[in-house]
């Protein structure tokens, strides 16, 4: 965003601080007219001595994926690591001065995190709220979007008009949760927060939704088709460019041989956060069974540790690689499949790509990802634990390898992306320019949106038409049991 927003003439302070020690943000900003402000606070030192977090759990524990244990887990477990730096910020005045004296338009805060807004706040700045997921389901309630139950699946439900009775109530089960889950880090945040400032600040709700407009990285051509308001800013695919998509560069020269030995080649890669070398050895064993039964594929598997002993188990149509250039490979025409774990940042580059995708989801929004692009006919959305079912992992391979239709899908999706009317960085420059200029506007939240919840459903207005009813067909039968049985003695009565 510091980039595009840069590249249209404005002058953009980036403000990173850093709550783990990890340099994943080094080299991504390009325009060099951005500011880069690091912010370490005093524990630093302890954040660099910490080993990098991997999460192998997220690999294979039921656990993790339970919404329950979520919903209780996760908000201690994230507001926990936030809560030293975000303390120490808020109550840095010297810092704060600092940024004040800038003379700053407008503050854009990520919401995963709540600290920005309310320094926001100290600063006497407008902001608005971005975020880097599709969609975070209660901050688009704050500017009006409907529910989403129906719209978008959730894990183990089909989307309508499949989906059965089952369905519905797994989507009620894990929306709760979900909610349960972010009101949950939210309160947490806002309860160390409010501590630090020293004084009563408004509630993270209360304060958030008081932005004229709330930015999201969905994109309406690639995401489910989704009720929303003209406030929530759909910016998706701000971050590709087409032409250097086209023109990548060239390949390291250790790539040209490995992509010339067959005629098909899969790249696999799982991300950044999840170690392919430390995923269970059974589904470890479901991926080598796959490599054997398809000897005229070429596999190259980001694989971050060397470990000759594993070598020696794969076959010679295998090569492993610590890191991958997954763009130029992307653009590769010898490339034919993409095996994700389904991030954000991936799913954008191989929708954009044309390439087909085999979607291996592991945590977090990712199977939404997964299951957004294999609605368009190029992906498939994989169960990770079929990882360990080689003969099912071997037949879907060799479907989306030999059969033409998913990359004919998948260059639909890539010819939409790339014509779709409204250019998703002119988006964003639009609606920026335009919240900056009108800070108060708050007209197009739906009115309905400030009442309560019986009030916003309806529930009492539905509730008073099922009683009356009720009622109208209750006294209709009381009623014709007193009638009829007059008119059927009178009746008799005259027969006799």
């Amino acid at each position: 965003m510091a980039d595009v927003i840069a590249d249209h003439g404005h002058n953009v302070t980036l403000f990173q601080p850093f709550h783990n020690a990890m340099k994943n943000t080094e080299g991504l900003v390009k325009n060099k007219n951005v500011e880069i402000i690091n912010y370490y606070p005093d524990h630093f030192d302890e954040l660099v001595n910490l080993p990098t977090e991997t999460f192998p759990l997220f690999w294979d524990s039921q656990l993790m994926n339970n919404p329950i244990l979520q919903a209780f887990m996760m908000p201690r477990a994230l507001a926990g690591q936030f809560e030293r730096t975000a303390v120490q910020l808020l109550k840095d005045q010297k810092t704060l001065d600092e940024l004040k004296s800038r003379n700053f338009d407008v503050m854009i805060v990520e919401t995963f995190e709540i600290t920005g807004f309310y320094v926001a706040q100290l600063l006497n700045l407008p902001f608005i709220p971005t975020m880097s997921g599709v969609r975070f389901p209660c901050f688009n309630d704050l500017f009006g979007q409907p529910s989403g139950l129906g719209y978008y699946p959730w894990i183990d439900s089909k989307l309508a008009p499949e989906a059965g009775f089952f369905d519905r109530l797994n989507d009620l089960y894990r929306n709760f949760f979900m909610y349960r889950m972010m009101d949950g880090m939210g309160d947490l945040q806002y309860a160390y927060i409010e501590k630090a400032i020293g004084k009563p600040v408004p509630y993270w709700k209360d304060l958030i939704k008081e932005s004229p407009i709330y930015i999201t990285n969905s994109n309406p051509y690639l995401d489910f088709a989704v009720p929303t308001t003209a406030v929530i800013v759909h910016a998706g695919g701000m971050t590709i460019d087409l032409k250097k998509m086209k023109h990548v560069g060239k390949l390291p020269e250790e790539y040209e041989p490995i992509l010339n030995e067959r005629e098909s080649t899969v790249l696999i890669s799982f991300g950044s956060v999840i170690r392919s070398f430390q995923m269970p050895e059974n589904f470890k064993a479901g991926l080598i069974k796959m490599f054997e039964s398809l000897p005229e594929v070429t596999f190259i598997w980001k694989y971050e540790q060397d470990d000759e002993e594993f070598q020696k188990r794969l076959p010679k149509n295998v090569h492993l690689k610590k890191w991958v250039p997954q763009p130029a490979l992307l653009a590769d025409k010898r490339v034919k499949v993409f095996v994700t774990h389904g991030g954000l940042g991936s799913t954008m580059e191989v929708a954009y790509s044309g390439k087909p995708a085999l979607m291996v989801p592991i945590f977090g929004d990712q199977p939404q990802n997964a299951y957004m692009l294999e609605r368009h006919g190029g992906a498939i959305a994989y169960d990770k634990f079929d990882l360990k079912d080689g003969e099912k992992l071997t037949k879907t391979m060799k479907d989306m390898v030999e059969n033409p239709k998913y990359e004919e899908n998948a260059r639909e999706l890539f010819k939409i992306l790339s014509n779709q009317p409204i250019d998703p960085k002119m988006n964003l420059m639009k609606h920026l320019e335009f919240a900056m200029e009108f800070p108060k506007l708050r007209a197009q939240v739906p009115a309905i949106n400030h009442a309560n919840f019986i009030a916003h459903y309806y529930i009492d207005a539905l509730a008073f038409v099922a009683l009356a009813g009720v009622l109208i067909v209750y006294s209709t039968v009381k009623i014709l049991r007193r009638i009829l049985p007059i008119k059927l003695v009178s009746t008799k009565s005259k027969a006799e």
